[in-house]
């Protein structure tokens, strides 16, 4: 498995299904964590996820020749 912040350019249709997959199991996980700690910790992976894709989603610099 790739680094959160490494290998964008590597990730596949796969790839983004699962980390869509883990920032909803993450925010669930922060719904239902009783510990305060526990849910921050749940959150910030969630956001992780979620920058993950959008830094895949967004558009790259334009190149001009």
């Amino acid at each position: 498995m790739l680094p959160l912040d490494e290998g964008a350019a590597h990730l596949n249709a796969s790839d983004l299904e699962y980390y869509a997959r883990r920032e909803l199991q993450e925010r669930e996980h922060a719904k239902r964590a009783e510990d305060s700690t526990a849910r921050r910790v749940h959150l910030e992976m969630a956001e992780r996820y979620s920058a993950r894709l959008r830094d895949v989603a967004a558009p790259g610099p334009a190149i001009r020749a």
